[in-house]
C-alpha cells in the first residue's frame, strides 16, 4: 500500500496576528509555504480577531476582514472579539465582545482556529500533492510561559476546531513560540551550511527572546552534536518572560498620557461602548503607527489626532483639557504637551522612549536572572517587537551598566522564525532533547498514618481499608531543575479508593514537601494545584485489587497524563 504524503500545518496564533504555514515533508526553509490570507501582512498573518452572531454559533468575519464588516453592519446584529490570547496568559478564561457579551474563551479560539485551519487546507488543495486531512499534523503555538491549564484550553479549542479527534494524540503538538524561533534559525543557519549565527554554530548557550505583541518569552538554548552526527538541543533554563510585549508599550502609553489628559472615565466609555469602537479602533492604530515613528527617528514632537474625545454634550475644548493637565503637571508629569489645531495634540515621542525603557528594564531583568544560573552572553531576538532596535539598545546598556559582556543580535526574518520553525518542530519534534523542570511536580496522596505526621499531617479514619491514614501528603515526581528527557515517562503505582478516582496535581518551586498545604514562614502556600483528572475505572473496580499505574509524559511542551488499571490492563 502506498505511503500517503505527511503534511504539517504550523500555525502561529499570536496576540496581535495569526497565519499559517505548510510543508510537503521536504523540510526546507525553501519549501514551507507562507499563508494566503486576505489582508495579511509581510509575515503571513491577519489580525487575531472573529466576529460571531449574537448566539456565537456562526462566523460572519475574521482576521482583516473584520474591518470591513463593522463599517457595514449595526454593531447589535454581531459580537466583535479581539486581543483575545492575553487572557489565557491572565488566567481569564472569559472574554467580552465589544458589545459587552461574555463568551468562553475556549469557544472563541476554537471558532477562530476553524477558520484559519479551512483557509490552510483550500491553500494545501491548490498544489500537486494528494492528502486527506488525517494525512496533517497540527503546530499550534503558545507562549513559552503559558500555565498547563491554558495550553489545555489551546488543545480542547483545536479539538473543537475539528483539527484533530477527541482521542487523537498524535496529530497535534504545541509548540513553544521562542522554541520555535530558534529551531527555524537552527535549521537555517546549520543544516543550509549558512553560519551567520555563529555561537549556535559554537556550541555555547545562547537566549532566544521572543518580543511578542502581548508578552515577552524567553528561552535558553544549547546545541550538541550525537553519535550519529545529528544535532539536537538541549534546554539550559526554563523559559521564562512576561507581558512585556508591544501591546503593553501602547497600553502604558494610553494610561500616563491620554487618561491623564481625558480621564479615566470618558477613556473607558470610549473603550467599552459599542457605538463608538470603530472610533477606538483607529486611535489605536494611530498610537502604534506614532509609536513607530516616534522609535525609528530621534527624539522629537509627535501629533495625534484626538477629535473622537470631542463631545457635543461637553463644552470642553482641547485647550481646556490641556489646561487641567498642565495645572497638574507641575506635581506628576513631566511631558510637555500642546494643541497643534483644532484637536490635534502634540506631544514628545519621548514618553515613547521612557515606557519602552522600563519595559525593557523588565526584559533585562530575566535576561539576568538566565546569566546568574547560565554563563552566556548571545542573545537573539526574534518577533515583531525585535525590529525595535530602542529595545536593544536599552538592553545593551542595561547591561553595560553590570559589566555584562552581551552580544544582542536580530537575525534576518524573525517576523516568520515562529511559524516556520512550528513546521520544522512539527516535523521533528524530538529536536529540543531534553528541558529542565521548572518546578518540582507531584501529587496528592494519603498513606497510612504514622506518628511522624504529628503536627501538619491530617489525620483521617479510612472505612475501605479500616485504618487511619495521613490525607495531606505530597507524591514527588520531578524535582525543579531536574534534566528531562524527550517524552520522558515518570511512573507511580497508587490504590483507587473508588471507581471514580481523582487525582490532584501539585507544582513547587522548594526541591522537597511532604505536605501538599506546607506553608512558608509568612503562612504562604509554598504548593499549588495546576490541574486535577478523575479517572473511571467503572464497574470492572474491585475492592480487593485497586492498584492503579499513573503514568506522566514530561519533556515536551506540555504534560500528559494518563493511569492504568492494572487488575484489567484498562487505559483510564
Amino acid at each position: 500500500m502506498e505511503e500517503r504524503n505527511k503534511i504539517v500545518v504550523g500555525i502561529d496564533f499570536g496576540t496581535a496576528g495569526i497565519g499559517y504555514a505548510y510543508d510537503f515533508k521536504n523540510l526546507t526553509t525553501q519549501s514551507i509555504q507562507l499563508s494566503k490570507l486576505h489582508g495579511q501582512t509581510a509575515d503571513g498573518k491577519v489580525p487575531s480577531e472573529i466576529i460571531l452572531d449574537n448566539d456565537l454559533k456562526d462566523v460572519l468575519a475574521f482576521g482583516a476582514d473584520c474591518n470591513t464588516y463593522i463599517y457595514g453592519h449595526e454593531k447589535s446584529e454581531y459580537e466583535y472579539f479581539k486581543n483575545i490570547k492575553m487572557n489565557l496568559y491572565k488566567k481569564i478564561y472569559t472574554i467580552k465582545s465589544t458589545n459587552g457579551k461574555e463568551a468562553n474563551i475556549e469557544l472563541v479560539i476554537s471558532k477562530l482556529l476553524t477558520k484559519i485551519s479551512e483557509k490552510a487546507i483550500e491553500q494545501m488543495k491548490l498544489s500537486n500533492v494528494q492528502f486527506q486531512r488525517d494525512d496533517i499534523k497540527w503546530v499550534v503555538t503558545i507562549p513559552a510561559i503559558w500555565d498547563e491549564k491554558s495550553k489545555d484550553i489551546m488543545i480542547n479549542a483545536s479539538i473543537k476546531a475539528g483539527l484533530i479527534g477527541e482521542n487523537d494524540d498524535k496529530s497535534l503538538f504545541l509548540a513553544l513560540e521562542p522554541e520555535a524561533a530558534g529551531i527555524f534559525y537552527y535549521k537555517t543557519y546549520l543544516n543550509d551550511k549558512n553560519y551567520l549565527c555563529p555561537h549556535i554554530r559554537e556550541g555555547n548557550p545562547y537566549i532566544i527572546c521572543d518580543i511578542g505583541a502581548g508578552t515577552v518569552d524567553i528561552c535558553t538554548h544549547r546545541r550538541i552534536m550525537n553519535s550519529n552526527e545529528t544535532f539536537e538541543l538541549i534546554e539550559e533554563y526554563p523559559p521564562i518572560g512576561g507581558d512585556y510585549g508591544g501591546n503593553k508599550i501602547n497600553e502604558e502609553f494610553i494610561k500616563r498620557l491620554i487618561v491623564e489628559i481625558f480621564g479615566e472615565e470618558k477613556v473607558k466609555n470610549l473603550q467599552t461602548n459599542s457605538e463608538e469602537i470603530e472610533e477606538w479602533i483607529e486611535f489605536e492604530k494611530k498610537i502604534e503607527e506614532k509609536k513607530i515613528s516616534g522609535c525609528e527617528n530621534e527624539p522629537s514632537n509627535l501629533t495625534l489626532d484626538c477629535y473622537l474625545f470631542h463631545d457635543d454634550s461637553d463644552t470642553k475644548t482641547l485647550d481646556d483639557y490641556i489646561d487641567d493637565y498642565n495645572k497638574k503637571k507641575k506635581l506628576n508629569y513631566k511631558y510637555e504637551i500642546r494643541k497643534k489645531k483644532k484637536w490635534l495634540l502634540e506631544f514628545p515621542s519621548q514618553i515613547f522612549y521612557d515606557i519602552i525603557k522600563e519595559i525593557s528594564m523588565n526584559i533585562f531583568s530575566k535576561i539576568e536572572e538566565i546569566y546568574k544560573n547560565v554563563h552566556t552572553g548571545y542573545i537573539l531576538l526574534t518577533g515583531a517587537g525585535s525590529k525595535n532596535h530602542v529595545i536593544a539598545n536599552y538592553l545593551y546598556d542595561f547591561a553595560q551598566e553590570k559589566n555584562i559582556g552581551i552580544i544582542i543580535e536580530t537575525p534576518p526574518f524573525p517576523e516568520i522564525s515562529i511559524l516556520k520553525g512550528a513546521v520544522f518542530f512539527g516535523f521533528q519534534r524530538n529536536i529540543i532533547r531534553k528541558r529542565k523542570a521548572k518546578y518540582t511536580l507531584g501529587v496528592g496522596v494519603a498513606e497510612k498514618w504514622d506518628d511522624k505526621y504529628q503536627g501538619q499531617g491530617i489525620k483521617i479514619y479510612n472505612e475501605l481499608e479500616k485504618e487511619y491514614k495521613c490525607n495531606n501528603l505530597f507524591s514527588k515526581f520531578i524535582t525543579i531543575n531536574q534534566y528531562i528527557n524527550f517524552d520522558e515517562v515518570i511512573t507511580h503505582h497508587y490504590r483507587a479508593m473508588d471507581q471514580n478516582q481523582p487525582i490532584r496535581f501539585y507544582k513547587t518551586t522548594k526541591v522537597n514537601c511532604t505536605y501538599k498545604d506546607e506553608k512558608d514562614e509568612n503562612g504562604q502556600l509554598v504548593i499549588h494545584k495546576f490541574g486535577d483528572v478523575t479517572f473511571s475505572i467503572g464497574e470492572d473496580f474491585d475492592v480487593n485489587d485497586r492498584r492503579i499505574t499513573i503514568k506522566m509524559k514530561l519533556g515536551g511542551t506540555y504534560i500528559d497524563v494518563c493511569a492504568i488499571y492494572e487488575k484489567t490492563g484498562k487505559r483510564l
